[in-house]
């Protein structure tokens, strides 16, 4: 097995970090040179500019069922902003991807990415409260950085099944229904081995990661 890019993405307690360990930890086994990355927007000087947004109280606020309480910088209140945020997560995350994958790709790595640039772009989305940009210039180019020869991995949940699994720590309804419907319009523009991991177990979900990796010689 040479070096290959292996990404998981889907909403946020769907299995993504269980199943990126699980994997890491198998392909190590198999004498495989693994690097496990996790790359996720606000990124470097986004995140920076982020914690600068909540502190002066320019932001939003997102409540799970348990009223646990998200902040989001409210760069959705006008054209100027999503665009400004759209722009500056872009630019923030090419270094990132330069130096968690590219390099390591070139070095002989298998990569793990327990996230990688399709969270970016529906993490985008949800923070300038715009699903077209889905499918904007920027979103486009941003999957070009996807080596055609990766495997994506789609793993999904319903709300009532990930509300089951993380208790209080669930994030809000409308947050994870938005992440649903934008992973599944990105994968419409990508090809993706998706699994619905609350309809199976985690061994199962596991096996089905393995199964498709085999198909494809990787394993």
């Amino acid at each position: 097995m040479g070096s290959h890019l292996i990404a998981f993405f889907g909403a946020d307690g769907t299995g993504k970090t269980t199943h990126a360990d699980f994997l890491s930890n198998y392909l190590k086994s198999k004498n495989i040179k693994i690097k496990k990355v996790w790359i996720r927007s606000p990124h470097t000087l986004a995140y920076i500019i982020s914690v600068l947004f909540v502190k002066v109280g320019f932001f939003r606020i997102v409540s799970n069922p348990y009223g646990k309480r998200r902040k989001f910088p409210k760069v959705d209140i006008n054209w100027p902003l999503r665009f400004f945020w759209s722009q500056l997560e872009f630019v923030s995350v090419i270094p990132l991807i330069i130096v968690k994958i590219r390099l390591p790709l070139l070095l002989g790595y298998t990569i793990v990415a327990e996230r990688y640039v399709i969270d970016t772009i529906v993490t985008v989305a949800y923070y300038i409260s715009d699903m077209n940009f889905l499918q904007s210039f920027t979103a486009k180019i941003l999957l070009l950085f996807i080596p055609k020869e990766a495997v994506l991995i789609h793993l999904d949940s319903d709300y009532a099944t990930l509300l089951r699994r993380r208790g209080s720590s669930v994030e809000a309804r409308n947050f994870i229904e938005f992440q649903r419907k934008g992973y599944k319009i990105v994968d419409n523009l990508i090809k993706s081995n998706f699994i619905d991991t609350s309809k199976n177990s985690v061994e199962d979900t596991f096996n089905k990661i393995i199964d498709q990796l085999a198909i494809q010689r990787l394993v």
